[in-house]
């Protein structure tokens, strides 16, 4: 399948980190400490290479801001697994915890009783401190506000299917976009590279093009790589899947669809990226901020090509060979952060 995928031309090979091999033990101590070699479930999860995946989408990050980056990027894909485990996936159980993870995160504080205070929670107040003090105030407040949009789209993926049936593909494409949380993966390209995109360019309608374009692009290719996963466990949040029922055709049909799909948002990305610098040498930008807002699309294309890479080695969207390891999936996750039920019993784990 990802031969199949579309995906830019440039840069070909994706550029890799040289702190590859440090940020994976990092990822790997980041897992222990939280506790997911505590259970089968968290180590076959910590196998999947977390940190081999933010080398390939932020290789020219200082190692310092590599940890940034991936304990992020760690803690984000904890949260998308953690929203689809049944104890969570209603509006009325997520909307609780949506509000709790924007508090810490706003905050750098968890306010909750101490029971329910986990080795998890705490550790994301510390990230949200660590990385306020990294950025400006301004990309500091963007990062975060794109946080809050992700775990909206999980809330609107959880109503979906709760209504029981796909959205339309315009709804979907919209959600997709919250859900797939490439607005704070981009953001964290700037961090990565040092460098800041002006808020009055940021919020021009040719750079969202751009934006938008890009994290269709990621979420359509991830859609494309996971359509057997997606398929098989009945999760319709797959831009395949959508097109096949709203279209009324075949598995292959819509994957052909969807690659279209794909291969004209390359090109939306493209022409728009191109009309960039002359965009902001008619507004005035200095050179040395036109250069810098270049060099993060140029991350965008590095982070979607890296992802790629990554997706040919890792454990992530492998389908579970027994309905007894489909329905244990994610079991890890209770410890880490538990639903008011399971507060007390978190005391006894989380030590």
């Amino acid at each position: 399948m990802l031969a199949m995928i579309p995906t830019f031309a440039e840069p070909t090979p994706p550029t890799v980190s040289p702190y590859a091999p440090r940020i994976e033990e990092y990822v790997r101590s980041l897992g222990e400490s939280l506790g997911l070699t505590e259970t089968q479930d968290g180590r076959e999860r910590l196998e999947a290479g977390y940190g081999h995946f933010v080398a390939w989408t932020y290789p020219e990050a200082s190692f310092r801001d590599l940890c940034l980056c991936a304990e992020w990027l760690f803690f984000t894909f904890i949260l998308d697994d953690l929203h689809t485990l049944k104890v969570y996936d209603t509006p009325e159980a997520w909307d609780p915890v949506h509000r709790r993870l924007m508090d810490i995160i706003n905050t750098g504080k968890d306010l909750a009783p101490a029971q329910e205070q986990t080795r998890f929670t705490t550790a994301l107040a510390d990230l949200s401190i660590r990385t306020g003090e990294r950025l400006s105030p301004t990309l500091h407040a963007r990062l975060n506000h794109h946080l809050d949009l992700f775990f909206q789209g999980f809330a609107e993926e959880s109503m979906n299917r709760f209504r029981g049936t796909p959205p339309g593909i315009d709804s979907f494409t919209q959600t997709r976009r919250l859900s797939v949380g490439m607005e704070f993966g981009f953001d964290l390209v700037e961090l990565s590279l040092g460098v800041e995109v002006p808020e009055d360019i940021y919020e021009t309608g040719l750079f969202r093009e751009i934006v938008e374009a890009a994290s269709d692009v990621v979420a359509w290719q991830n859609d494309l790589h996971s359509i057997h996963l997606d398929d098989k466990r009945g999760d319709f949040h797959n831009v395949v899947i959508v097109m096949q029922h709203a279209a009324g055709i075949s598995l292959q049909e819509a994957i052909d669809a969807a690659v279209a799909r794909v291969q004209e948002r390359v090109a939306d990305f493209l022409a728009a990226e191109k009309q960039l610098l002359p965009f902001l040498t008619s507004r005035g930008v200095p050179p040395r901020i036109r250069e810098e807002v270049l060099r993060v699309t140029a991350g965008m294309r590095q982070w979607t090509n890296g992802c790629l890479q990554w997706y040919g080695n890792t454990t992530r969207y492998a389908i579970p060979t027994t309905s007894g390891q489909a329905e244990q999936q994610h079991a890890h996750l209770g410890a880490l952060f538990p639903s008011q039920d399971d507060a007390s019993r978190t005391v006894a784990v989380d030590h």
